[in-house]
């Protein structure tokens, strides 16, 4: 399905000012993704998001998107494919299967609370979503260990973003506003309207394009994050100098490596 579409899209771009090696490049990325689709070969890296005074105190976790790698031992990292998919229009397909993936995987896990990724291209709450709704409404314990975060990469369609989330708080979720500050992150969160979590981006902890640790710039986003949701998370803490930074910033919650390494399962 994902296969037929891509093909459509890309039979279109060829109108488009687009080089040959270009749209085989799109091809190329299409076939790999409907493939690992259709044989199941996606893996998670599972990474929790961590009270910033006890590390075993933890929100949830994160599932970062992995897809081995035809060379032993390696692994193609989301940034290879999302904005192709993106780009022509296909990250609904993706989202969906990854979403339905891992609501299988809560089934099996009754002790895992898991968020998911999403793009703000695929937050319309419409018959592509219809299934799994149904089985979220069937199973509110369920849906209460689903955190669905919306990625900044795209914009939000106005009005449909807070439609949907509304839906899926309604059903148990909790809603996440991926990397704050940066992309579309801020301008998501104001769509929303009062999101459960606000994940501020690790840019932030280096003020931005200096390179250098800078408290304002941190404590600035803390503070607008606070206004609109309850939880606020500091991403990228990769040391003990960045969990300082963030606690000073006033955050409750980090992610990074320094505070929880993740852990890769396969999908269920």
């Amino acid at each position: 399905m994902i296969a037929q579409a891509a093909g459509e899209t890309i039979a279109h771009s060829l109108e488009q000012p687009f080089l040959p090696a270009q749209i085989v490049s799109d091809m190329d990325t299409v076939e790999m993704i409907a493939g690992a689709i259709e044989s199941d070969r996606f893996l998670f890296e599972f990474q929790p998001v961590c009270h910033i005074e006890r590390r075993d105190r933890v929100l949830y976790r994160e599932c970062l998107l992995r897809l081995p790698s035809e060379r032993p031992n390696e692994v193609v990292l989301p940034g290879a494919f999302i904005p192709t998919l993106e780009r022509l229009g296909l990250m609904r397909m993706l989202d969906r299967y990854v979403v339905r993936r891992v609501v299988a995987l809560l089934r099996t896990r009754p002790d895992l609370c898991l968020g998911v990724n999403i793009s703000a291209q695929s937050a319309v709450d419409d018959a592509w979503w219809g299934g799994m709704l149904s089985d979220l409404s069937a199973e509110p314990g369920l849906a209460q260990r689903l955190v669905i975060e919306i990625t900044e990469t795209a914009p939000l369609r106005a009005g449909c973003g807070r439609v949907f989330a509304n839906r899926l708080r309604q059903l148990g979720c909790r809603i996440a506003i991926d990397d704050f500050g940066v992309g579309y992150g801020v301008e998501t969160g104001i769509e929303i309207r009062s999101p459960d979590i606000i994940k501020i981006d690790g840019s932030f902890l280096y003020g931005m394009n200096t390179g250098q640790y800078n408290i304002h710039p941190l404590a600035g986003m803390v503070r607008l994050a606070s206004k609109l949701a309850c939880d606020v998370v500091v991403e990228g803490v990769e040391n003990d100098a960045a969990l300082r930074l963030a606690r000073k910033a006033g955050a409750h919650w980090v992610q990074g490596h320094y505070v929880g390494e993740p852990d890769i399962l396969p999908l269920a």
